[in-house]
């Protein structure tokens, strides 16, 4: 039961500090909830590392969460601002509608290039060993008579 429990103590993390993101977003300033999500990323990297649960892919998801987690806050913070005239318009600011969705690509990259490489592994493409393996069954292993004779191929 710990074991299990300290399996899931990063994750558990993760997801408390995106909800207490969110209230700084709403509570509080910008960068004060970009600063509570960099804590916490490192905070991450510290429990699961203790914990021994660290993995690569995780780290990533975890980053890249973050960066769309930012630049959605960015676009709605800073990119739409609503009018006092007319009622209920909204006024669009191009250039942080722009760097939202620059943080966005990049954010998102990383996810593209581990999803690609997870499909292209399990799909048509054979790691070394497979081959070696398909290579070895083609093959039979030469006889004293065949050694012999001189009736084979040498690899």
């Amino acid at each position: 039961m710990f074991d299990n429990l300290k399996q899931n103590i990063p994750i558990i993390q993760v997801f408390i500090s995106y909800l207490l993101y969110i209230t700084l977003l709403v509570y509080s300033t910008f960068p004060i909830a970009i600063l509570w999500l960099i804590l916490n990323i490192y905070m991450w990297l510290i429990l699961s590392t203790s914990f021994n649960t660290y993995n690569i892919n995780s780290f990533v998801y975890i980053l890249c969460a973050a960066g769309i987690a930012v630049s959605v806050s960015l676009f709605f913070i800073q990119g739409v601002e609503e009018l006092a005239f007319p009622e209920g318009a909204l006024m669009f600011n191009i250039d942080n509608i722009m760097k939202a969705s620059l943080l966005f690509f990049l954010s998102t990259i990383p996810l593209i290039l581990l999803c690609f490489d997870k499909k292209q592994t399990a799909g048509g493409e054979k790691t070394n060993k497979d081959r070696q393996k398909e290579n070895e069954e083609l093959w039979e292993e030469a006889t004293p008579e065949d050694l012999r004779s001189g009736d084979y191929e040498v690899l």
